[in-house]
């Protein structure tokens, strides 16, 4: 083979991630809520309780969508179940811009669009990239996670300079169509992946899949620790006012969670991909649970300058967990129900993303951290009785 022709191949061979890169930054605009959401408070008048309403319902929304997506990849080509996912971010930010009351917006653009989208269009891309890529998946499903979480560093400023120009709406609405119009390009360009293993065989149930001891135990796990996270993302500046920080290292500390969120993603899929599931799984949990024996500290005063790696930590943690997640699914079960858990593991994580934040509405941020960490901590405990006690969890790699 000439250099020109191995160059070829190898850009072949690549084209789907970079052809994946754009749905990451279409559904990762929830994670620019934070800049919209100011903008829309302030120029529509609506209520701030309504607008955290319409950033909790993506991923309530997301829990159910990613389930079904896992269950339709049985008999769906990945890029057809694509395609749904772009239609229902196409047509229901349209709906959500057209209408004028925040109920229809938020059905629209954070439920169908965001929500929905979102489930339907992560388990498609990590369905393509393990059937393409099956000895990367972790990695590149890691990969795709983690653009999926620091979209917002290119979302957010573009938001924000459209806004002082036009207007919420109008800003959104520009971005809202060239996502779209870039997303349905990639996927004109995307190759069809290959058959999964049961595409030709009865449908597998879900609640087949649910036999799976480790499965069961690893959603179990995967909620008891993620929402440490979920609710720090939400309450960091809360958190460094309670503790005695300033300002100024609260503004530190959002920028710390959201490079951590990324890496962690990336990192711990990698790591995954080159020891194996059960060891980055301990791993994250083990950052994890340092995360919330730090912030425990802190918040009751005993080493407060611990909280000064805490947002680090906590997003490290939380996107790892994500990141994780292509390479556990397939190690839990058995072969052949990798994306059905795949999809129960992510509804799961999606569903403990939603129980951060509503934790602190509903008994305070610093009461609500202080719960979270302990269940942070107890999880790598279960982990590690897991681990020593269940032989046949040790056979599955979990």
């Amino acid at each position: 083979m000439t250099d020109l022709a191995r160059e070829a191949s190898i850009r072949r061979r690549w084209q789907p991630i970079l052809l994946l890169a754009p749905f990451q930054f279409i559904f990762g605009l929830i994670y620019s809520w934070g800049a919209i959401s100011p903008a829309i408070h302030a120029q529509s008048g609506w209520s701030q309780n309504m607008l955290n309403l319409a950033f909790s319902l993506t991923p309530l929304a997301l829990l159910p969508s990613v389930i079904a997506a896992g269950h339709l990849l049985q008999r769906m080509a990945p890029k057809t179940l694509l395609a749904i996912a772009l239609a229902c971010f196409t047509l229901g930010g349209a709906a959500g811009l057209a209408a004028n009351g925040a109920m229809m917006f938020m059905l629209g653009y954070s439920v169908l669009a965001l929500g929905v989208g979102a489930g339907l269009s992560t388990a498609a891309c990590i369905a393509l990239v393990s059937r393409l890529y099956p000895q990367a998946k972790g990695t590149l499903g890691g990969g795709l996670l983690a653009l999926y979480g620091v979209s917002s560093i290119l979302s957010a400023p573009l938001f924000a300079a459209l806004d002082e120009a036009w207007g919420w709406r109008r800003a959104l609405a520009v971005v809202w169509v060239t996502y779209a119009a870039v997303g349905w390009f990639a996927w004109i360009l995307l190759p069809a992946a290959p058959a999964s293993g049961t595409r030709h065989t009865a449908r597998v149930p879900i609640m087949h899949v649910l036999r799976h001891r480790s499965l069961r135990w690893a959603m179990f796990i995967v909620l008891a620790a993620a929402p440490l996270g979920s609710a720090s993302f939400a309450a960091i500046g809360h958190l460094t006012r309670a503790i005695g920080y300033g300002p100024g290292f609260g503004l530190l500390a959002v920028s710390m969670m959201a490079l951590g969120n990324g890496a962690g993603r990336l990192g711990f899929g990698l790591l995954a991909d080159w020891r194996s599931a059960a060891f980055s799984r301990n791993v994250v949990l083990g950052v994890n649970s340092l995360a919330g024996a730090l912030l425990l500290l802190a918040l009751h005063g005993a080493v407060v300058w611990a909280f000064t790696i805490y947002p680090l930590l906590a997003g490290l943690a939380f996107g790892g967990m994500a990141g994780k997640l292509p390479a556990l699914a397939a190690h839990v079960v058995e072969e052949g129900h990798a994306e059905s858990a795949f999809g129960l593991l992510f509804g799961t994580f999606a569903l403990a993303s939603f129980l951060g934040p509503l934790a602190n509405a509903a008994f305070g941020v610093q009461e609500a951290a202080t719960t979270l960490a302990m269940c942070a901590i107890s999880a790598l405990g279960m982990a590690i009785w897991l681990t020593f006690s269940r032989p046949e969890a040790n056979r599955t790699r979990f």
